[in-house]
């Protein structure tokens, strides 16, 4: 394929997470063969002049400076196409206003299932729910499902309406979900699934990763936000023997202060709080891991921790949903557990703890499996597969 001259679009949130690395190394790994520019913001751009400055609902709307950033940057670099991550609510709907108004192909990656859901989580305070998957987002309104506040929930609401108005699920040329189970939802949201290319995340593997550690810790790395499911990995880290090895929660999010307070009125002591890590970090992180744990409450398209925990060849117990049912193969290279479930949880658990060779064996299976199959050559050449249909008349 010639190189293309590409736009990326991403909308920073408040807690930076998977999506923001996975928009970086969009960047650098299509760079070599392609010229790629990005155009970001941010939710916190947004909120900048204050929740109840006047302009706050309008600029989520529509924002006027957004469209004019966009247009300006279409008519001087003449981009082949626009790839978008991610642009709500901190962009708003002007950035698929701009594109279609100038004829841009649009490919448009599906990071979760805001289109169907103002949180995006398929979670309605806790609980799954898809009651707004067909584009009638009052429930959302009705039971303040996201931020617990029926205003936000209301307008966000409001702003995927418009942006489904404006034709967003015909025009977009090619649609990215990351496993199948999220392609065929959004098919039943009403996105043609001939548009609708399944493309997984790929993972740089360490060149030698640490050696097996049977007895060490176990790790979750992730943002610690509510529907990552951490409230029950620690109740149910408190119902197992776990020796002398501790529970290493990485990473920050707005449940950190609930899940420490959890903690300690459950009485868990090997529990241990590392905070942010920087990459640069992790390698020291999984030398002293015997195995990750992803006890997520949603169907997560693709988390790159558990392609992370393969490359330095751990184990992964996560729950049965989404790209880790797809993708981890229960008993050879992890665990999969029934979520919502901390006796289950549990017991997964104390079966790795108790057989850690077992985790050994799973780790190195992982590994393989990531090298063979979530390579970025392959990678590569899906992506080059879709822009190719972006690009086709």
């Amino acid at each position: 394929m010639r190189g293309l001259r590409i736009l990326q679009v991403f909308s920073r949130y408040l807690q930076p997470g998977g999506e923001e690395r996975f928009a970086e190394l969009f960047t650098s790994t299509l760079t070599p063969r392609h010229s790629v520019r990005d155009y970001f913001g941010s939710t916190q751009e947004l909120l900048a002049s204050g929740t109840k400055h006047p302009s706050l609902l309008w600029r989520a709307w529509h924002s006027r400076k957004v469209a004019d950033d966009l247009h300006r940057l279409q008519t001087h670099e003449k981009f082949d196409l626009w790839v978008i991550q991610n642009s709500l609510p901190g962009l708003s709907p002007a950035v698929y206003a701009t594109a279609f108004s100038m004829g841009v192909p649009v490919v448009h990656f599906l990071h979760n299932f805001r289109l169907g859901c103002t949180n995006g989580f398929f979670l309605n305070h806790g609980k799954p729910c898809e009651r707004c998957l067909d584009g009638n987002f009052w429930p959302a309104f009705q039971t303040a499902c996201w931020r617990n506040s029926r205003l936000i929930s209301g307008f966000m609401g409001l702003i995927l309406r418009r942006a489904r108005h404006l034709g967003l699920f015909q025009k977009v040329r090619a649609w990215v979900a990351l496993n199948q189970q999220q392609k065929n939802k959004h098919i039943m949201m009403g996105i043609p699934g001939e548009r609708i290319h399944v493309v997984p995340h790929f993972f740089d593997p360490s060149q030698t990763p640490p050696p097996p550690n049977p007895e060490g810790d176990v790790l979750f790395l992730g943002r610690l936000s509510p529907e990552k499911g951490l409230p029950h990995l620690i109740e149910a880290w408190a119902r197992v023997r776990p020796g002398k090895r501790k529970l290493l929660i990485a990473g920050r999010g707005p449940e950190e202060d609930h899940l420490k307070g959890l903690a300690v009125r459950l009485g868990v002591k090997n529990i241990e709080f590392l905070g942010y890590l920087p990459r640069e970090s992790h390698p020291a992180v999984w030398a002293r891991t015997s195995f990750a744990v992803i006890p997520s409450l949603w169907n997560e398209p693709f988390p790159l921790s558990f392609l992370e925990a393969w490359s330095f060849q751990r184990a992964c117990l996560a729950s049965r949903l989404g790209a880790m049912a797809e993708h981890i193969v229960s008993g050879q290279d992890g665990l999969l557990v029934e979520p919502f479930c901390s006796s289950a949880l549990a017991g997964a658990l104390q079966s790795l703890l108790d057989d850690p060779l077992q985790a050994v064996a799973m780790g190195k299976a992982g590994r393989h499996k990531l090298v063979s199959q979530f390579n970025r050559e392959i990678w590569i050449q899906r992506m080059e597969d879709v822009f190719s249909q972006a690009l086709s008349p």
